[in-house]
């Protein structure tokens, strides 16, 4: 595994088509949702599962959005487990599974908003922070997050992708609206850069911590990659650490 990080390491998308059409077959075990389907909005599509940590005290929430070819229930225990564990709450929510096209990635992403209000406005139901939202998502689940997460709602803490930016070349549009003000990042890849025949390149994703480092905010910026060299590739694993290093809470 290897480590970049910047201490010492009009809204979007010319659609990097590749990207979308992957599909990604599932592996691992499923975790349960401590609370399943719950509807988010008024559309058969738009709903989503709550996974919850024990205890009445506020925590933090993860929104994760999944990768293509597969669907919100699909949240593997090898890495919810320890981030439930951690006393973080984990939302995976759905709308278009399989995004083919412009059309439907701007479907999801408005959907990602729908989704963001309805948390905001049921936290307290769940025992959720409002106030410590992280965004997050594997590969698709990165594109049709990246609007929100750059929204600069001051209620998203920070910003954690696996496999983010999928495709043949980067869209340096992308970039635009990260600003002075964008909240922590941290990316997570199997591959090394440069890879040839994946689509999930972290060249993408260092372009994103490059400019983490000419806003000046390059401690807030962390990249890994290479995890497939390692014993455990799993991209979202880092989730507890990553948002134990940006906020306190009980589960610290």
């Amino acid at each position: 595994m290897k480590r970049f990080k910047y201490k010492p390491a009009k809204f979007v998308f010319a659609f990097a088509c590749a990207v979308l059409l992957l599909s990604v077959g599932l592996f691992g075990q499923v975790k349960t949702p401590t609370h399943a389907k719950v509807s988010y909005g008024a559309e058969d599509r738009q709903w989503l599962n709550l996974y919850l940590p024990s205890g009445n005290e506020p925590t933090p929430v993860f929104l994760y959005a999944h990768h293509n070819g597969s669907t919100a229930d699909d949240v593997q225990s090898n890495w919810a487990d320890s981030t439930v564990a951690a006393g973080i709450a984990i939302v995976s929510w759905e709308s278009i599974a399989k995004v083919k096209g412009m059309a439907d990635f701007q479907t999801c992403a408005a959907d990602a908003k729908v989704m963001f209000a309805w948390v905001k406005e049921n936290a307290a139901t769940y025992n959720i922070d409002a106030e410590k939202i992280f965004i997050g998502g594997q590969s698709r689940g990165s594109f049709v997050s990246w609007e929100l997460a750059h929204s600069l709602d001051p209620s998203i803490v920070g910003i954690y992708m696996g496999q983010a930016l999928p495709g043949e070349s980067f869209n340096e549009r992308l970039l635009e609206p990260i600003t002075k003000k964008a909240p922590p990042i941290f990316l997570a890849y199997r591959k090394e850069p440069g890879v040839v025949g994946d689509i999930h390149d972290p060249a993408h994703g260092l372009r994103v911590v490059e400019r983490y480092k000419e806003l000046g905010l390059g401690d807030s910026a962390e990249l890994v990659h290479s995890l497939s060299e390692t014993k455990n590739s799993q991209v979202m694993q880092f989730v507890p650490k990553f948002v134990r290093s940006v906020v306190k809470f009980s589960g610290n």
